[in-house]
């Protein structure tokens, strides 16, 4: 069984005629109705340990692993270098195992040749992560002898940062082009310092982590300014433990060494819930008054994210979080006092500060966001666009370098209007869940949902939520 066979459980999976209309949320289940459910496998975590897989050199069991358009280039990427994918499992296991021995043809293409060309759409993580593995393939590899590799990505991705991380490499050893897609590379021996900014991306450090661990050489990596959101860092340095590797840091991650030596990695690797889409559950159950339980993700989690659900208490929920599950409970507050401002330092848990301003405009609450200037380097610019959006349906707004404040009506009612999602899946995600408490609000383009949450809309109509299209 092959992994284009198993494409649709990685693509969007949008009932009929979602992907060409607006959509509307035109009903949901009872507030006297208990909900429960599962939340897919963590992007972040997915990705990391697809990349792990081809560091550690060795089969790599991951169950759980979310299956969406992020994790698909990374699977892609894989096994056209030579892994091979047992599918048979899925959505509940991947299986990976390393190639071993030369000659391997693998999704058309041969190692004999001299230039191996990995394309990785959208997918921002893997592109700050795969040159990890391919700058280090010939000692992992010395019988798959690809000689150079071309990256290549959809255009969204080529206007994001990367030049940092690639300078940094490139000061360890590597031989990269550090400007300008496409990325060429060379397999090179890296060792010594570099030094990295982390203002502009904390996956920055985390791909230079992990390019360092699988040298299994000495590297010291020196961050400069100030490093958004660090907790990422943290799930990439404890993985990294996770699969053997040796290293020191300082809590800040100023200055990190990866020490020499052999991987110790796991057979088998579960992935955790994904923080991330859960707060657009967990943010729908607040807006709505229903009881939610996320059966599969707590406080034991690192995610930054899970931050935000905490925040819902601001807005009328009252959340209890356990180890490895979390309630979201109505509090009976139904609207707020519009002099009573909220401001939110969103600098942990930045991708959820559209989700944040969309929780103002279904309460009627004033809301100032601040600490989130790196996402205007994200799929869009997400400050501008999303102040743009609020604008569109008559919205007091006022956008900053830092963010937003947003001066909502009282009422949600009163929004008519189209919530454009600018190719962004954030978008998409935070606007059904306006569009659930504003009939309104027309979301556009949904289906961009399936680069990381492919399977939200389909649990939503599992769960009794009804949408119109037009």
């Amino acid at each position: 069984m092959s992994l284009q066979s198993k494409y649709d459980l990685f693509a969007a999976q949008l009932p009929a005629g979602f992907a060409s209309a607006g959509v509307r949320v035109v009903g949901h289940r009872s507030a006297n109705t208990p909900w429960t459910l599962a939340v897919p496998g963590s992007k972040s975590v997915t990705n990391r340990a697809l990349i792990l897989a081809g560091l550690a050199a060795q089969p790599l069991e991951i169950q759980a692993p979310l299956l969406a358009d992020d994790t698909w280039w990374g699977c892609r990427a894989l096994e056209q270098l030579g892994f091979r994918l047992d599918v048979s499992h899925l959505p509940d296991v991947l299986k990976l195992e390393p190639p071993l021995a030369a000659g391997i043809s693998s999704a058309g293409s041969s190692p004999h040749s001299s230039l191996l060309s990995i394309h990785l759409g959208q997918a921002g993580t893997l592109a700050r992560f795969f040159p990890a593995l391919l700058v280090n393939w010939q000692q992992l590899y010395p019988n798959v002898p690809w000689s150079a590799f071309e990256l290549t990505a959809d255009p969204q991705l080529m206007r994001r940062p990367l030049s940092p991380l690639l300078q940094a490499l490139n000061q360890l050893g590597a031989q990269i082009n550090d400007q300008t897609w496409p990325i060429f590379l060379r397999p090179a021996h890296l060792q010594g310092q570099c030094r990295v900014d982390g203002s502009q991306s904390g996956q920055f450090l985390s791909g230079l982590l992990l390019a360092a661990g699988g040298a299994r050489t000495s590297c010291e990596i020196i961050r400069e300014n100030n490093l958004v959101q660090p907790d990422y860092v943290r799930i990439t340095a404890q993985m990294l433990r996770d699969f053997g590797v040796a290293l020191s840091h300082d809590m800040e991650f100023s200055r990190c060494v990866v020490h020499p030596g052999t991987w110790n990695p796991p057979a088998i690797y579960k992935v955790e819930a994904d923080a991330s889409t859960a707060c657009y559950f967990a943010a729908l159950a607040c807006v709505l008054n229903l009881q939610l339980t996320i059966e599969n993700l707590g406080y034991s989690t690192l995610q930054p994210d899970f931050q935000f659900i905490k925040i819902l208490n601001e807005f009328g929920a009252c959340v209890e979080a356990r180890e490895r599950c979390t309630m979201i409970r109505p509090s009976g507050v139904d609207d707020f006092s519009t002099s009573n401002e909220l401001l939110l330092d969103m600098t942990a848990c930045s991708d959820q500060a559209m989700t944040a301003g969309v929780m103002s405009l279904c309460s009627g609450r004033p809301l100032t966001v601040t600490g989130v200037s790196h996402i205007r380097h994200h799929e869009s610019d997400r400050i501008a666009a999303f102040c743009r959006n609020c604008a569109q349906l008559g919205v007091e707004v006022e956008e900053f370098e830092s963010g937003f404040r947003v001066r909502p009506p009282v009422d949600p009612l009163q929004l008519v209007g189209d919530w454009p999602t600018h190719s962004d899946h954030r978008f998409a995600l935070a606007g059904l869940v306006l569009a659930a408490r504003a009939p309104g609000v027309r979301v556009l383009q949904v289906e961009c949902i399936k680069k990381t949450a492919p399977g939200f809309v389909r649990q939503l109509i599992q769960a009794g939520f009804e949408f119109s299209l037009d």
